[in-house]
């Protein structure tokens, strides 16, 4: 649906309607927000597994060098 249909129609709502309209888009607003934030932060640990790296990044990369030469 088009934005001005929606205004158009909810403009035609009684008042004693508009909060249960308002309290409606304010769970689809919610819902979306989720969602969204659910698929941007998946949890790729239950797929990989979790990694731990204990050692500092300079030290592992002085290994990798001498793994090379």
């Amino acid at each position: 649906m088009i934005y001005e249909t929606i205004f158009e129609q909810i403009k035609s709502v009684p008042n004693e309607c508009l909060a249960d309209i308002e309290e409606y888009i304010g769970y689809v607003m919610y819902r979306h927000k989720k969602n969204m934030y659910e698929t941007k932060h998946n949890d790729l640990s239950k797929y990989f597994g979790s990694i731990k790296i204990n050692k500092d990044v300079l030290e592992i990369q002085k290994e990798m060098r001498n793994e090379w030469n």
